[in-house]
């Protein structure tokens, strides 16, 4: 389960500020002090539904990137997808950010060959086979595109397999037989989805989370990785199918997903 972030105290002072120098310019005029953008790269201090996701202006004339409405439903996160420009060891093109309190950022080098391991060759223009444990396909989804929408398959396993969906908290004698049947299915569908080490540590598997690799290269242990909640209120009295990308929620917080089997046959 995914944790939920508190709004900052300082967020109800914060906005009051803005409005006061808004109304000085006379945005009160035209209802724009309810609606104040930080720029591109920082949060929009607005009400909104959390998770839903909304484009944002990158610099410089590029196209928009995406931001997330956070869990709290107080802002929209960092603008992801957008090109902050090389740094000195040339591998900044195409990274999001996800920094709000300077947490981590996200590298997407790697991306014109579509992800799938399947890269042009150096030389004679062919393409390489892929190696063992690449996904089989091109990536679906690479930031800022959001991840494909799967709800359906969650929503009819839940229907499919009512006990399983029941019986899915672990905490409380349950199992995690409801979410590899959901991984198994979207699998049959595109083999970059799995499962999600949380926080990338390796046998923490998230009992409510799926991962999209849109990366390249092994899936295995892979962290260019979307990250979705599909069961909400899990382990609650009365957990609901859903589908929420909390990618950028996680992101904010410093920390990572990773994508793993954790040995399922799926």
């Amino acid at each position: 389960m995914m944790e939920h972030f508190d709004p900052t105290c300082d967020a109800p002072i914060l906005r009051a500020i803005a409005i006061s120098a808004a109304c000085l310019i006379g945005a009160c005029n035209s209802g724009e002090a309810d609606r104040m953008d930080f720029g591109a790269q920082g949060p929009t201090l607005q009400p909104c539904t959390p998770g839903v996701q909304q484009a944002c202006p990158c610099p410089g004339g590029q196209p928009d990137g995406v931001q997330v409405c956070a869990d709290t439903g107080d802002r929209f996160g960092a603008c992801m997808g957008c090109d902050l420009g090389d740094d000195d060891d040339g591998d900044a093109a195409g990274s999001s950010s996800a920094d709000d309190d300077g947490g981590s950022s996200v590298s997407t080098t790697g991306l014109d060959d579509g992800g799938d391991g399947a890269a042009d060759a150096s030389s004679g223009g062919g393409a390489v086979e892929p190696m063992p444990g690449w996904p089989s396909g091109p990536a679906q989804a690479v930031p800022p595109a959001p991840p494909p929408d799967a709800f359906a398959v969650v929503e009819q396993t839940a229907n499919d397999f009512p006990d399983l969906f029941a019986q899915s908290c672990v905490d409380t004698g349950g199992n995690n037989e409801f979410l590899f049947e959901v991984v198994r299915r979207l699998r049959q569908q595109d083999d970059r989805w799995g499962l999600n080490w949380k926080r990338g540590v390796v046998g923490d598997m998230s009992q409510d989370v799926v991962d999209y690799q849109w990366g390249e290269g092994p899936s295995e242990e892979n962290t260019d990785v979307y990250i979705i909640d599909i069961i909400v209120g899990h382990c609650g009295d009365d957990p609901q199918p859903g589908w929420i990308d909390v990618t950028a929620a996680t992101l904010e917080a410093g920390t990572i997903g990773m994508w793993t089997l954790a040995g399922q046959d799926l």
